[in-house]
């Protein structure tokens, strides 16, 4: 069952959908878009994923991050301050009424979630990361306005992705962490990648590394795989 829904936060309406499974377990997986994005994910990534998991029993929360997709704001004002602000104020909505909660982040989303999951310590069961974007290094003016894929944005985002410091919540966070990245990922470079990767195998986290696959916009026999690993890996944990 499908709820779609307006969340009034910060003085936006925050586009929700609840999908909820026949099977109450009051589990939870909320999933936070990346940059230019919206909540059906990436190639429908998080719509399909979201029926496979309720389908076994795990309810679902997907949303549009202010000023994005179909909540209010201009993508002009975007703020990646309000996106975790966002996500932790959601996320403390179901937790008051019981839900374990896994986040799930795609890019800039998987960064989000991470800072958000330092914000709500010991809440947060697991943290599935697709392709984060550390954002440890920042060469963009804060006070420009830039345009990519047709959207305009402020260089604060970056700015504010940066000061709020991935690496340093990722070394915090205590549950457990499945990390994926394409092998030809175009916007987070390998450097940075090994990073990750390198942090998230010492914290006893597992890797997916994808031959072929950049960013987004993975082959669907690859990003078929990943679900049913994703799958595997909650259903442990639960």
């Amino acid at each position: 069952m499908n709820k779609i829904f307006f969340e009034k936060f910060n003085n936006k309406s925050i586009f929700c959908i609840f999908s909820e499974s026949n099977i109450l377990r009051k589990e939870l997986v909320v999933m936070c878009h990346g940059f230019r994005s919206s909540s059906v994910g990436p190639a429908r990534t998080f719509v399909d994923f979201s029926k496979m998991l309720v389908a076994k029993g795990y309810s679902v929360l997907r949303f549009d991050q202010p000023n994005s997709g179909n909540s209010d704001g201009d993508y002009i004002d975007s703020s990646f301050n309000e996106w975790v602000d966002t996500i932790v104020y959601l996320t403390k909505n179901y937790l008051i009424q019981g839900y374990k909660i896994i986040f799930l982040g795609q890019s800039m989303g998987a960064t989000a979630a991470t800072i958000a999951a330092h914000r709500l310590p010991g809440r947060i069961n697991c943290l599935l990361l697709w392709v984060p974007d550390p954002k440890s290094t920042f060469d963009k003016d804060p006070n420009q306005i830039y345009e990519e894929g047709g959207q305009k944005y402020r260089g604060t985002f970056w700015q504010e992705a940066k000061d709020l410091n991935f690496f340093d919540c990722l070394k915090k966070y205590k549950g457990k962490i499945h990390l994926v990245y394409g092998q030809t990922d175009k916007y987070v470079d390998e450097d940075l990648r090994k990073q990750v990767v390198e942090q998230v195998k010492a914290q006893g986290g597992e890797v997916m590394i994808l031959p072929g696959q950049d960013h987004s916009g993975w082959d669907a026999e690859v990003t078929e795989q990943v679900f049913k690993t994703e799958l595997e890996l909650i259903n442990q944990i639960s």
